[in-house]
């Protein structure tokens, strides 16, 4: 990691992201805190899917030298679109109902302390993941938390509380589904509950999916959670906020640099909490660019 000074800093944001009310005052924050330590700021709200990625590679084409999302983790995915690959660096200011992967670059959830860091952090480089043409920066996957994370985006409010609402009424219904796929060599063939392809350790709220992941290994980590019975899934939960889902009999834990998707019988897909369509086969993997983040100074 390496210190980072930036005089021009450009904001991208996403007003309908997670706590929509708080934005005009964000901004404000955000901007006041960054001219105080003597940055030149502009930025511009997002207006439709893709926006964020049009203005993002258009700031660093224009020599801006940060390029910030103000927003959720699907915001953090449209930034980094337009900056992977590239020299110009990614900063955070999470807004968002979960923040996966800014929680997990060790950056404050607080508005002030998180622009402070925009100027104080560390550079760090990180691994990118794709299934099949989309990338991810923390984590994607199939079935139940994809189902969850496609009503979260429907939900008239967002948040934690939202979200443990959504998991508990959708889980009385929700069916395991077949999958096929080949990690490392090994096909899994099964009934499972749900398949996480993860950069990052979190799905964000601190809910640790993958506690071993490491986002600057070269590696992404799939969790197979096979089905147990719904009067476990309060267990399921607390052992995901306590990060040691692996040691549960129902999971299993792999490392990998490349999975093939044969089979997933279930419409529900997701990447960074944002729902989408799956085609299946599918390569899953980690890409070949890398991105440029502040981060704070814990993993």
């Amino acid at each position: 990691m390496t210190r980072n000074k930036f005089s021009k800093i450009f904001l991208v944001i996403n007003k309908f992201a997670g706590y929509r009310k708080k934005y005009s005052l964000a901004v404000y924050k955000v901007v006041s805190v960054l001219q105080e330590n003597g940055c030149e700021v502009e930025y511009s709200y997002t207006n439709h899917p893709g926006h964020a990625t049009e203005l993002a590679f258009t700031a660093a084409s224009k020599g801006f030298e940060l390029v910030v999302a103000v927003g959720g983790d699907g915001t953090v995915n449209e930034v980094a679109q337009g900056l992977i690959g590239t020299a110009t660096p990614l900063g955070i200011v999470p807004m968002g109902s979960g923040n996966g992967l800014a929680r997990d670059l060790g950056i404050p959830m607080n508005i002030k302390k998180s622009a402070r860091l925009l100027v104080e952090g560390n550079l760090k480089l990180i691994d990118v993941c794709r299934i099949n043409s989309q990338r991810f920066l923390c984590t994607a996957g199939i079935g139940f938390d994809a189902l969850v994370a496609d009503k979260m985006a429907k939900a008239p409010t967002r948040g934690f509380l939202r979200y443990i609402q959504i998991t508990l009424k959708e889980s009385i219904a929700f069916k395991p589904f077949k999958i096929k796929m080949k990690v490392n060599g090994l096909w899994i063939e099964k009934p499972v509950f749900l398949a996480t392809f993860a950069n990052a350790r979190q799905f964000g709220n601190n809910a640790f999916i993958a506690p071993k992941a490491d986002i600057s290994d070269g590696l992404m980590d799939v969790v197979v959670v096979r089905p147990f019975p719904k009067i476990w899934l309060p267990v399921f939960g607390i052992v995901l906020f306590l990060g040691i889902i692996p040691k549960l009999p129902v999971v299993e834990y792999h490392k990998a640099k490349q999975v093939e998707l044969q089979l997933a019988e279930t419409p529900f897909f997701h990447f960074d909490g944002e729902p989408g369509k799956l085609k299946i086969p599918a390569t899953i993997g980690v890409d070949r660019e890398k991105l440029l983040v502040v981060a704070g100074g814990k993993k």
